[in-house]
């Protein structure tokens, strides 16, 4: 039985017995026809309406900053855990790993936003949270297009991501919808991976190129050639408007 039902799934005969069925029931009524149609146009908007939004929370689900079990709650062995990997790697190859800049969120791309901060954080002393925003406003043009084009990818993505979540829904009746969903799904995954990355290797280049231009507008001299204690002080000061 389920074999049949797993064939007739697949059986262009059903679906063309199916169109003709429903081209045989609007024949004839021109205004049923315009009606449904019209219905239709307005279900295939709302559902990309309501793939955007699902997209938005697949990207809060990449992003997220906590796990959703705790800790005492392991669904494999610790050996698999992107952490005990990174130690491991650098054990191997006999290098002593910034412990900050080890995995420490639930997900790949997590990590990567948080690894920004904690490089940036690292480097000069200074929040990335805060330098980039203003750093974005004193870039040229040719520096906003390739990261906004990095962010686009990503937001794609994401809408990808949210089309595969109604594709598996559909396949609750109809199951080869969810081997489109299952693709579609990691396709985005894959693609917001590679957008999220160079995203934020883009972020934190400007930091580094823009971070003295940043400091002159501040009126914060720098004395030599790296920022000193005192001046990221300084910076951060006025970051955080004297907090």
């Amino acid at each position: 039985m389920a074999s049949t039902e797993m064939c007739s799934a697949l059986d262009s005969d059903v679906l063309v017995a199916a169109a003709e069925r429903n081209w045989a029931r609007l024949r004839g009524h021109p205004v049923r026809c315009v009606v449904e149609l019209a219905l239709a146009a307005s279900a295939a908007g709302l559902l990309g309406v309501a793939a955007r939004g699902t997209g938005t929370l697949v990207q809060r689900f990449w992003l997220r900053e906590r796990r959703l079990l705790p800790p005492s709650v392991r669904l494999g062995p610790r050996r698999w855990s992107r952490h005990h990997r990174a130690l491991a790697a650098a054990s191997r190859q006999g290098i002593e790993p910034v412990r900050a800049y080890l995995p420490q969120r639930p997900t790949w791309m997590s990590d990567r936003v948080r690894l920004t901060e904690a490089r940036v954080r690292g480097q000069y002393r200074l929040s990335a949270t805060l330098l980039w925003p203003r750093i974005w406003l004193l870039v040229p043009e040719e520096v906003h297009a390739p990261v906004r084009h990095a962010r686009a990818r990503f937001d794609e993505a994401g809408v990808l991501a949210g089309w595969a979540v109604w594709y598996v829904l559909v396949g609750l009746c109809w199951w080869p919808a969810l081997l489109i969903g299952a693709v579609t799904e990691l396709v985005a995954w894959r693609r917001a991976r590679l957008a999220l990355d160079e995203f934020a290797t883009l972020v934190e280049s400007a930091i580094d190129i823009h971070w003295r231009t940043l400091a002159t507008a501040l009126g914060v001299t720098i004395a030599g050639e790296a920022l000193t204690a005192g001046e990221a002080a300084l910076i951060e000061d006025r970051l955080h408007k004297g907090g």
